[in-house]
């Protein structure tokens, strides 16, 4: 019996060093697991309901790269290129960007139509595993600080008390439930940024205290393959909790060096595990986004963001974050227990003066982002937000949550009554800290974000949670199983057992409370359906798969249907194009990331498409010149497109109608111009000269092609009724000089700003009937505006969506509605032009086409032949990237940027056979490099464990 009780006994400490780690995960999992849950039932959110998870860019962006990805993962698709991202482009830095997570192989599962219920799953999986990895930080950071083995950690943190570990546990959900995670859960790639980021900084601490390297390399390189962009912030992040520990590790004197040397190393070898990613990655960037990093981004905005007086205020509860630069509203909502905690910090006196400088200082620089622009860009990868402002904020709160986790474990070093008081003064620094901030934004700048009630809302809770921490640092010494302070016994006084564990219950009652509150309000954005995206789908591939085909069975659609997202509000795509031919694998002009390949914006914005913008590339209107050069070979318009046939054979979308473009050349034709135009600000112009380069004619041909009409105010003709005193609109008067199609471009409306917004935003209607918004970020266009008369008048009329809109331009200026619209003459306002389609036809009739029979166009691969006239540059409008090569008859020949943005092979007289392939640049030598990099460390590594097993056997 004894012998028995004994082991039992032995087996205790054992079993407490694995049921207590095991029950603290589970609850780090179940708590915002379950708050998810409630809140998607509450919401009707999938799988409660048929509203989506889905918000922002999600819709409209991310769901349709993870139905390419499944199309992938099915062998239906290529990873490095897609004729369907817009007009084509590479694909491995969209991969690597938004869909790299190792949380993605359960799109296996699923099919593009149910993308939707995917991103549910995805969500409900990462966010608890947000707080799963959190726990894990503070865990080995605080309850096992001296451990020299993992085992030893483990059986430390198994062991403190329980108060203690659920301390941990709750910080680690409000860390998870952040206004970050939710408020930006539509960009799902950054939650992997936000899981690794703890890892990593747990991975610094071993490196530091026990000289254990593996943890930091695997969970470096793991946040870069995972997600490169937040795996960028995690290294910085790294970097300056590396030199918090070491400003506050006094016990390093004279090993610091040793200790720099050995971070230094192994970030370094993590950054080179991560190449693979990184190099091919840079490298297509360069070419697109990319293209405008660097330090000259750090002068981009010399201002504040924001008054410091105003930063406190971006913490409260229910405040939901500004996703466009203008409203400029960061996403930095923590539990008010968090932010107790880590005001506690600073006021409690367990933690020695150097530690709460260091602490200070770190928190300080974390948080001086918000108002500081230039820190901003560098946690940017020093290229400018153009939209979700302050994308590091995880890497605040999540030093937030561990000066709080410190703090309230210090607290049980103090007495009990100093305890309180300490806590009480953390707390109320905090709630004075917002109180004034909310003041200052309501009272001085009228600009408060939230609701009064929302202000009134965060002062309690942030006054509960300090009242509550301040009790149980009371009573809570006194409780079963926790540890005394370092003080007599004598001096405390016992509280019962019930009183630390009713302020327990209140205190989880109360963050559950907050937290389930905050999602909601986080979540609530969520509109859209499950089963309206999957319609959506449907009814776009039913058009899409009907289509007439073109020479070879070759097809390019130019759609200006409305994607599903603004579709179902009745509008258009003006704000942004959606990726859903990519997933049907039909090339368009559409494709709405930001990693395509800036040369096409550049050309498609010169031929009067849309502008360059971190928002892809769009198609708003038929553009009869332009889309007979692109092999535009099918048009989805409410009203039939110059030159273009109905399309009897193809499912309407909706009110679009598919249309046969008449005048489309092939994938493939050949040129004895130069290939080049000097391009200018008039579409038109530019339009006139690639044509005539390509029909190897002279200035005089481009000069024919377009006639002005005359353009004046509507109410200086004669007879014109006056508008009324409320009227903001303008109303033009065109009158053509010639038959054919009118095109309008609007050139003081068509603006680049800061914020990549667009112009001044307006709506457009001819004759009385609207035809589309114009100046916003997808709609800086060529519109058509039908077909006219000789002598025939057209009324256009100008309605600005606000007439406060104000464009900000990168030397400081501005722009108003009034300078855009009202001021200038209409001649200046509205460049109008009507194209001769007889001189169109007879310039294209000279371009050398019909010799070109396409064989092949896979993803990456385009083969045909060419029966060539002369010896000529065969121009494949394709969009040109660095990662082409090309053969003619089996020879490699040069390829090169045929005007700008397509891909230009010479070619001699008589038939070639012509083929071009293409591969990731960068990605070989990545590999190789990535390859090195890990059989280097794991060398290392071996080595080092096995002079110190030779040391210790000595």
């Amino acid at each position: 019996m004894d012998i028995a009780c004994n082991t039992d006994k032995a087996r205790r400490p054992a079993l407490r060093a694995w049921a207590s780690p095991a029950i603290c995960y589970a609850s780090a999992l179940a708590i915002p697991f379950g708050i998810l849950v409630a809140t998607f039932a509450l919401l009707g959110i999938y799988p409660f309901g048929d509203v989506s998870v889905m918000m922002h860019d999600m819709p409209v962006q991310y769901a349709d790269y993870f139905g390419w990805l499944i199309q992938v993962m099915h062998g239906e698709g290529n990873l490095l290129y897609s004729n369907a991202a817009g007009l084509g482009g590479g694909m491995f830095s969209l991969f690597t960007y938004y869909l790299s997570s190792p949380f993605n192989l359960l799109a296996w599962f699923y099919t593009p139509e149910t993308v939707p219920q995917l991103l549910s799953w995805l969500t409900l999986l990462k966010i608890p595993a947000c707080a799963a990895a959190c726990l894990g930080f503070l865990r080995g950071r605080f309850l096992a600080p001296e451990a020299a083995t993992w085992r030893e950690a483990r059986a430390l943190a198994a062991a403190a008390p329980t108060t203690s570990q659920g301390a941990l546990v709750l910080l680690s959900c409000a860390y998870a439930l952040s206004s970050y995670v939710l408020g930006y859960a539509s960009n799902i790639m950054w939650l992997d940024g936000v899981i690794m980021a703890p890892c990593a900084l747990l991975g610094v601490w071993r490196l530091m205290q026990r000289h254990a390297c593996a943890g930091l390399f695997a969970a470096a390189a793991g946040a870069i393959w995972f997600n490169w962009y937040t795996g960028y912030m995690v290294c910085l992040l790294c970097v300056l909790y590396f030199l918090y520990e070491l400003a506050r590790r006094t016990e390093l004197r004279g090993r610091r060096l040793r200790t720099c040397g050995r971070f230094a190393a192994v970030m370094a070898l993590a950054v080179g595990a991560g190449i693979p990613v990184l190099l091919p990655t840079a490298l297509s960037l360069l070419g697109g986004k990319g293209a405008h990093a660097g330090l000259a981004s750090l002068a981009f905005e010399t201002g504040l963001a924001r008054n410091p007086l105003a930063v406190p205020d971006l913490f409260g509860i229910g405040t939901t974050p500004g996703i466009t630069t203008q409203a400029n509203r960061p996403a930095v909502v923590i539990s008010a227990f968090a932010l107790v905690g880590a005001g506690a910090f600073f006021a409690n006196k367990a933690i020695a003066g150097r530690d709460r400088v260091a602490g200070g200082v770190l928190a300080g620089f974390m948080l001086a982002s918000l108002v500081l622009p230039p820190l901003t860009t560098i946690w940017a990868g020093f290229v400018p937000e153009s939209s979700y402002t302050n994308r590091n904020g995880f890497a605040i709160l999540l030093v937030l949550v561990m000066l709080a986790a410190e703090s309230l474990l210090a607290l049980r070093r103090l007495p009990a009554r100093t305890a309180g008081v300490r806590a009480a003064v953390g707390g109320g620094i905090v709630l004075a800290a917002f109180a004034v901030s909310a003041a200052f934004l309501r009272f001085v700048k009228h600009a408060l974000p939230q609701k009064d009630e929302l202000v009134l809302l965060e002062c309690i809770l942030l006054a509960s949670f300090t009242v509550l921490i301040a009790a149980l640092a009371l009573v809570g010494k006194a409780a079963k199983g926790d540890q005394q302070a370092l003080v007599s016994p004598a001096k405390r006084t016992d509280a019962p057992k019930a009183a630390t564990y009713a302020l327990c219950a209140l205190l989880v009652a109360a963050f559950v409370g907050e937290q389930a509150f905050d999602a909601q309000a986080q979540l609530r954005k969520c509109i859209h359906t499950v089963s309206g995206y999957a319609e959506d789908l449907t009814s776009l591939e039913d058009t899409y798969s009907t289509l007439s085909a073109g020479q070879d069975g070759f097809v390019r659609v130019g759609n200006t249907s409305a994607y599903w997202s603004n579709g179902r509000k009745g509008g258009g795509k003006d704000n942004g194009s959606d990726n859903m031919a990519l997933m049907l694998a039909y090339s368009t002009f559409d494709h709405y990331s930001s990693t395509q390949e800036s040369r096409i914006q550049e050309l498609l914005r010169n031929l009067g498409y849309s502008k360059v913008t971190p928002f892809g590339t769009y198609y708003m209107s038929p553009n009869t010149v332009a889309d007979a050069l692109l092999g535009v070979t099918n048009i989805i318009d409410d009203g039939q497109p110059a030159a273009a046939q109905a399309d009897g054979s193809a499912v309407p979308r909706g009110s679009w109608r598919p249309w046969r473009n008449e005048l489309a050349l092939p994938l493939g034709w050949g040129t004895a111009g130069t290939v080049q135009v000097n391009w200018s600000d008039d579409p038109f112009a530019n339009q006139a000269a690639m044509l005539a380069d390509a029909a190897g004619l002279d200035e005089s041909a481009a000069e024919s092609l377009f006639t002005a009409p005359d353009v004046r105010d509507a109410d200086e003709l004669e007879g014109a009724a006056g508008a009324s005193a409320d009227d903001v609109s303008r109303q033009f008067a065109i009158t053509a000089q010639t038959d054919g199609p009118l095109l309008l471009f609007f050139p003081t409306l068509y603006l680049d700003d800061i914020y990549y917004e667009g112009g001044i935003a307006c709506s457009l209607s001819v004759d009385g009937t609207n035809v589309q918004t114009i100046g916003r970020r997808g709609s800086c266009n060529i519109v058509y505006a039908g077909t006219v008369s000789a002598g025939q008048t057209v009324t256009v009329k100008l309605t600005p969506a606000n007439t406060a809109q104000v464009t900000y331009h990168n030397d400081g200026s501005t722009t108003t509605v009034d300078e855009a619209l009202y001021q200038p003459s209409a001649e200046e306002v509205v460049k109008a032009q009507v194209l001769d389609v007889s001189s169109l036809q007879n310039q294209l009739s000279r371009i050398d086409s019909d010799g070109f029979a396409l064989s092949a166009y896979e993803n990456g691969r385009i083969a045909a032949t060419f029966t060539a006239d002369r010896d000529e540059t065969l121009v494949i409008s394709q969009p040109y990237e660095d990662g082409w090569t090309a053969t003619v008859n089996g020879q490699p020949v040069e390829l090169q940027a045929a005007y700008d943005g397509l891909m230009g092979i010479p070619v001699q007289t008589g038939d070639n056979v012509v083929e071009l392939r293409y591969l990731t640049p960068g990605l070989i030598p990545g590999a190789v490099v990535g390859i090195a990099s890990v059989t280097l460390f794991a060398v290392w590594r071996i080595a080092a464990r096995r002079r110190s097993m030779s040391h210790d056997g000595e």
